[in-house]
């Protein structure tokens, strides 16, 4: 973990409120599909946390949603402009060789660290689906997405793939294509309750990106906890240190 300055170099807008920034001057170890940075932004006091959505060479990106002032400031950003922050942070995902039928399922800026770990895999005798969900096609990142993987697009207002809710499209393919060797998740927390239900269904090892809000990012502050399943019960992990990446298994939803 470090915190430095990274100088913006393209912040674009991808979509309906969607926007990806890249960085010149990545963190030293590399972040890893998983891991967030958190960002000092003009005029607020605390920072704010985003996913790596991918690391190569010098360049770092992150995906963001437009949705409140922070993001707002964000989003007016430009070229050679530079932001502080602090990373990588928390645990990233679990990969495991034997792992060949690899199942993404996300919506929303839950995507991006399923982007950043689909770009790692595709290197790998891996074969990969991804799902994607999202309210329409005008909500949908197309130019961010990786070649080379089989697609599986859901929108709720039917206008682009399939109408409905993403975790049907995840049970109806497995139907028809069997079980995938691990199930990787990020996005809402509805989703991701649903991405565990499935795990619990069909016997599949799921761990998903939880997206609580956080304060310090270090797990100083104990401001981001969730409940972790115990052998004595349940008791509060920090999303910031011990995940933000769990198996589905451990999570007590609410």
């Amino acid at each position: 973990m470090e915190a430095k300055n990274l100088t913006v170099c393209r912040n674009a807008r991808l979509a309906e409120h969607l926007y990806l920034m890249e960085f010149e001057g990545a963190f030293t170890p590399p972040a890893l599909p998983g891991q967030f940075i958190h960002i000092k932004i003009d005029g607020l006091f605390l920072r704010r946390p985003f996913s790596v959505a991918g690391q190569k060479n010098n360049r770092l990106a992150i995906l963001y949603k437009v949705v409140g002032k922070g993001t707002e400031i964000l989003a007016r950003k430009k070229g050679g402009e530079t932001l502080n922050a602090i990373g990588p942070l928390g645990k990233s995902f679990p990969v495991i060789k034997k792992w060949k039928n690899v199942y993404l399922a996300g919506g929303g800026t839950g995507i991006a660290p399923l982007i950043f770990l689909a770009d790692k895999l595709s290197g790998e005798d891996v074969k990969i689906t991804f799902f994607y969900g999202a309210k329409s096609r005008g909500c949908i990142g197309f130019e961010i997405l990786p070649a080379g993987i089989n697609f599986v697009f859901t929108t709720e207002d039917g206008s682009y793939g399939d109408k409905g809710l993403l975790d049907r499209a995840v049970c109806g393919f497995i139907g028809k294509n069997g079980r995938p060797d691990v199930i990787y998740g990020g996005g809402p927390a509805g989703l991701l309750k649903k991405i565990g239900r499935i795990s619990e269904d069909f016997s599949v090892p799921a761990f998903v990106s939880l997206e609580n809000r956080m304060a310090c990012g270090t797990g100083i502050c104990y401001g981001c906890v969730t409940k972790i399943k115990t052998g004595s019960g349940w008791e509060y992990m920090r999303i910031c240190k011990e995940g933000p990446v769990f198996n589905t298994k451990d999570i007590k939803w609410d």
